[in-house]
């Protein structure tokens, strides 16, 4: 894998990088995580980022040994030594190495902090993007809110991947999951969109607030489009004239049927276009981006 990596205060090659065997986040997925994304040398909203995995890391008691601000400094100096940009970038932060490898008491002195730096990926293709992504409902549940709150960005995605899995031989993209309500939650791994009578509807618990899901309500409103965080049903789903996935990694791709239901007329609808154009000017050009590398370099 091409890239760079910082591990615990040393930058290596991606493919070079190393963590500890006993470490917590590898034996239990005991630690958190945020995707970021670079485009045209911006790094897209950093601070929301950062922001949102010290919330993370404060929810599951892991204190992180560096200011925000310095944790920023690492990310941007990864990207930098990378030299890509245009990149997919994450950041990891683990309980870090227990006296010994088992669920200890949480004694563990030094959290484990990984950044690295690669090159582009999507979640879906460019044609799916083009022409609309298939989803189909899991019966995978996502995490009770009384067990792990979604809100929390941890490494433990083994029910995601459930429902990736589920989709993939049932022939679709991408899973939609449901709470214990049986309301909608979200994508396999990104937030979701309704829209109906031109107002934007998204799930109002039991997810995780995505940076991306912020920018869409952001954008809204500058777009004059209302929008209403409510609970959703499956039927909201299958009547919609619209559906939208949206993620970091995968941005902003649209949804043409949902468990054999035809959304809308079938096709990426006007108003779901309309946003992935902004949102990719919007990462392109830098508007809500750090800068990294300037132009012309």
């Amino acid at each position: 894998m091409e890239g760079v990596a910082y591990v615990n205060g040393e930058y290596y090659k991606a493919n070079e990088a190393k963590i500890s065997i006993f470490d917590q986040g590898f034996i239990f997925g005991d630690g958190v995580y945020d995707t970021l994304v670079v485009k045209n040398g911006f790094i897209f909203k950093l601070r929301e980022h950062v922001d949102r995995l010290y919330r993370s890391a404060q929810a599951i008691k892991i204190q992180i040994p560096m200011s925000k601000e310095t944790f920023e400094e690492k990310v941007i100096e990864t990207v930098k030594r990378s030299g890509f940009k245009d990149a997919y970038l994450k950041c990891i932060v683990t309980r870090g190495i227990g006296q010994k490898p088992i669920l200890g008491r949480g004694e563990t002195v030094n959290p484990s902090i990984v950044v690295f730096a690669v090159p582009p990926v999507s979640v879906v293709s460019t044609d799916k993007i083009e022409k609309g992504a298939k989803l189909v409902s899991t019966t995978i549940k996502r995490s009770h809110p009384s067990s792990v709150d979604p809100r929390v960005k941890s490494l433990n995605y083994l029910p995601n991947m459930l429902m990736r899995l589920e989709a993939i031989e049932l022939g679709a993209d991408e899973a939609v999951s449901y709470d214990y309500e049986g309301y909608v939650s979200e994508g396999g791994a990104e937030n979701i969109f309704v829209i109906k009578k031109g107002v934007l509807k998204t799930p109002a618990k039991g997810i995780l607030e995505g940076v991306t899901r912020e920018t869409v309500m952001e954008m809204a409103k500058s777009l004059r489009y209302k929008v209403q965080i409510t609970d959703l049903t499956k039927y909201d789903l299958y009547t919609a004239d619209e559906v939208f996935l949206c993620s970091t990694a995968g941005g902003i791709f649209p949804v043409v049927d949902i468990d054999g239901r035809k959304i809308g007329e079938g096709r990426v609808g006007p108003i779901t276009r309309k946003f992935i154009e902004l949102y990719n000017k919007t990462l392109a050009e830098g508007y809500l981006g750090t800068q990294v590398f300037k132009k012309g370099m």
